[in-house]
């Protein structure tokens, strides 16, 4: 496209954007009819035909949720179905590719307006990728279960309206991507924890199919869903922050009113990600009813057709040190967890958890623990996918990050990966103010080389760093440490012991609710 034309014409309005340094940025762009009125807990329908002329310089309404994390450049807003489109104007390949983030937050929080998920300055340094940002429904308005609610037999797609939104934005991206010089054929979704968890399911989704070619998974997978019946306790907490008892009542509540529930729903329930959040639910509708019926289509057929990368990081559940009170607090949290999970498996599962423990002898019990929790939440169902994807024919490359680290007193943590591969940066969440992954690294410019790379190609390989295939036979893993490179059998199959039930049990009791 000429680097000039801040216009484009799409399918519903011509949209105009900001030029910015050699960047073209379009933001809060309509990719669905709004869910508004009689739409709300309504799946997203497609963006009605139009001929009108918008401007897109302005970032569009954040989905509600807990917290505003926009910087106050963004107001919540129930019409928050939008995407920011990030091309640079050196490029003048009339068909790039093009990677499409979907940010994280527990499925309860977060959206693209966080200064975290700025796309701009990759895209200044990747200049022949068009960069796609999306916002989806969240917590109350994203993933309900109402069937216990007089008039909810009416919203049995409300479990996974998120989901759904994020297809919905697909569509509009095959639609309309090609003039702003995207590629629809070349189409790489990506994202981390929650956006990760959806980067997995959506490619099980009926509908999704020719939407995308490319999945990278970023430390979350299909285990991050929920029953129907821990949807009710959610559910529960809902009514009991807006007062209401029918589908009509709730209807009827404000925006205002809806971001209050949230912060009602804090006090009510104070148990992990404030009561407010279910993770996409098992309804039959949208996703199976049995969590293992997922990993089973990973290994399939269709699934074998997308290129899969997928990973993990050292200290993934040490992000949570800070939000349980420091470390003995976060040690009680994982003691509590782990005990509580063994008592949700059978005779035969107990022998392999104790087994799997038995493994991590020589650690201290926090290491242990530590341990436990980012294999059950991370490694164990990441690895288990990529096995499956792998046999069936699929190309999966899987990664381990043990450096950079966040801070010495976290590590690795969950997300450690996203300011360096952004230019972004952590507001330190040990609270000493400093902004945190803007240190210069071999990491942040071979971590954008390969994920790009992979979008370009379906191979994330460099001239420097050979990445070589997984499979279950050795499980070559791309390990990022003070050296960067390949290795073998990395956790020495331990995993393995815990692959049969940590499906079962999804993401188990570490919600601590229900």
């Amino acid at each position: 496209m000429n680097d000039m034309d801040t216009k484009v014409k799409c399918n519903n309005g011509t949209f105009v954007g900001k030029k910015t340094e050699e960047l073209i940025v379009w933001k809060g762009i309509p990719y669905a009819t709004q869910p508004l009125g009689k739409l709300r807990w309504k799946k997203a329908l497609p963006a009605a035909d139009d001929d009108g002329v918008y401007d897109a310089t302005k970032p569009g309404h954040i989905p509600i949720g807990p917290v505003n994390d926009s910087m106050e450049t963004a107001e919540f807003g129930e019409d928050c179905l939008v995407l920011n489109i990030y091309c640079n104007t050196t490029c003048t390949d009339s068909k790039q590719p093009v990677m499409v983030w979907i940010h994280g937050g527990g499925f309860c929080a977060e959206s693209q307006a966080s200064p975290l998920y700025d796309l701009t300055n990759i895209a200044k340094q990747c200049p022949d990728i068009l960069f796609v940002s999306i916002d989806y429904r969240l917590g109350f308005m994203g993933f309900m279960n109402f069937e216990r609610v007089p008039g909810g037999e009416n919203f049995k797609e409300a479990g996974n309206l998120g989901l759904l939104d994020q297809l919905e934005s697909l569509r509009w991206v095959q639609k309309n991507i090609s003039g702003f010089g995207g590629d629809p054929g070349n189409v790489t979704i990506f994202g981390e924890s929650a956006g990760s968890a959806s980067v997995t399911f959506l490619p099980l989704i009926e509908g999704s199919e020719g939407l995308f070619s490319k999945c990278i998974a970023q430390s979350a997978n299909i285990a991050y869903c929920d029953t129907m019946e821990h949807g009710l306790h959610v559910t529960q907490n809902f009514l009991t922050a807006t007062g209401c008892q029918t589908m009509d009542e709730l209807m009827e509540l404000t925006t205002e009113e809806l971001v209050d529930a949230y912060l009602k729903a804090s006090i009510i329930d104070k148990n992990c990600l404030l009561g407010t959040a279910n993770f996409p639910l098992l309804d039959g509708v949208t996703l199976p009813e049995d969590r293992a019926v997922m990993y089973e289509m990973w290994g399939d057929e269709k699934r074998a057709k997308i290129d899969l990368m997928i990973g993990s990081n050292l200290d993934e559940v040490r992000y949570f040190v800070p939000s349980e009170g420091g470390e003995e607090g976060f040690a009680d949290t994982m003691r509590w967890i782990a005990r509580k999970d063994r008592t949700l498996l059978n005779d035969e599962e107990k022998v392999m958890y104790d087994k799997f423990m038995a493994t991590l002898a020589d650690e201290s019990e926090e290491k242990r623990l530590e341990q436990y929790g980012n294999d059950f939440n991370f490694r164990a169902g990441n690895t288990d996918m990529a096995i499956r994807h792998s046999a069936a024919g699929g190309n999966t490359y899987m990664y381990f990050i043990k450096k950079p680290v966040i801070s010495p007193e976290l590590g690795a943590i969950h997300a450690v990966e996203i300011p360096y591969l952004f230019d972004t940066y952590f507001d330190d969440p040990m609270g000493s103010g400093k902004k945190l992954g803007t240190d210069d690294c071999e990491f942040r410019h071979v971590a954008k080389e390969m994920w790009t790379n992979f979008a370009r190609k379906g191979n994330p390989s460099t001239d420097r760093y050979e990445w070589k295939k997984f499979s279950g036979d050795d499980r070559q893993t791309m390990v990022f440490d003070d050296t960067i490179g390949m290795q073998k059998d990395l956790f020495g199959r331990r995993e393995d012991l815990m692959m049969p039930w940590a499906k079962r049990l999804g993401n188990g009791s570490s919600k601590r609710v229900c």
